[in-house]
């Protein structure tokens, strides 16, 4: 019956299993409109009740359906082209045929294409972390009064041989810690404390970012306050733990998935908890294929977004 039937409603065809679980888009008498998360051939389909009664799901939440973006009747809001899940791992091995073994990706292969690996330079850059700054390093340092040593460690982690940052991004990061000890100090007691504590904790989350938003910026000069230098670190700390934000691509892979990532420019909790839902869902499904972490995560969501 067409009265069981809502939007936001989520439902199973009752022919079509590998379609998977769906979610009621709109409700027009007897058609209803529905995004099948399973569905590989169709974004969304119309389907008329009277000849396929749906099943209304026993599960009312799903990490993808609770977060696709709004529905404008005749497509979701998003200017991306639609990715599948499916879709993307098919992108993935073709680059890296033995997806996260494969010799290329890890960086122990012989092409020469990339001789660091793309996970092996990750990994590396977390180590040097745990070197610098774990098992209280980092604390210490502060607590003894050590803040120039810490500045200096912090920076060759966030940027030795890689390219998570800009150049711009990197100097700003740099010269906001230099031009304020006090504001510096908060930073890393802010850091600190939320690489302790994990990424689920909104309120040192608000912590850090406000420390991050408080460092000096030069006038004419790059900002430091952006989601690459709010994440970096906490990724690079505990990579199980803590997703790395870089707005373009992370934003297009989202959009490709329908996710609704809310993104804002400004460092709101919001849409980091949205990038940490959109992780949790991606390390899950690729699991599977040999992926442990939110490094090989990371790397996964690049694949998509230049799909």
């Amino acid at each position: 019956m067409t009265e069981a039937y809502r939007k936001g409603s989520l439902v199973r065809h009752p022919t079509k299993a590998g379609w998977g679980l769906g979610k009621v888009l709109e409700v027009r008498g007897k058609v209803v409109t529905v995004h099948f998360k399973d569905d590989t051939e169709k974004e969304f389909r119309l389907i008329s009740t009277d000849r396929a009664p749906l099943e209304i799901a026993a599960e009312q939440s799903d990490p993808i359906l609770d977060n696709l973006p709004p529905f404008l009747g005749d497509r979701f809001d998003v200017k991306a082209k639609w990715v599948t899940l499916e879709d993307g791992i098919r992108r993935f091995r073709h680059i890296f045929a033995r997806e996260f073994h494969d010799p290329d990706y890890l960086g122990s292969g012989k092409t020469g294409k990339d001789e660091a690996g793309e996970r092996n330079y990750k990994w590396k850059a977390h180590q040097r972390y745990v070197e610098a700054l774990g098992t209280g390093q980092g604390e210490r340092l502060l607590a003894d009064g050590g803040l120039d040593e810490l500045i200096e460690r912090a920076c060759r982690v966030a940027t030795h041989r890689m390219n998570l940052l800009s150049p711009f991004e990197s100097m700003a990061f740099h010269d906001g810690l230099k031009g304020d000890p006090a504001a510096a100090a908060r930073f890393f007691e802010a850091l600190f404390a939320f690489v302790a504590a994990g990424a689920r904790q909104a309120p040192l989350f608000e912590s850090l970012a406000d420390a991050l938003l408080r460092l000096p910026v030069e006038p004419g000069k790059a900002k430091v306050a952006t989601w690459p230098v709010l994440t970096i670190l906490p990724f690079l700390a505990k990579p199980n733990c803590f997703m790395f934000l870089k707005p373009g691509p992370t934003q297009e892979c989202a959009a490709r998935m329908r996710f609704d990532l809310q993104y804002s420019a400004d460092l709101r909790w919001l849409t980091y908890k949205k990038l940490m839902q959109m992780g949790d869902h991606l390390l899950e499904q690729l699991r599977p294929l040999g992926a442990c972490d939110y490094i090989d995560v990371q790397s996964f969501i690049w694949v998509i977004a230049k799909y």
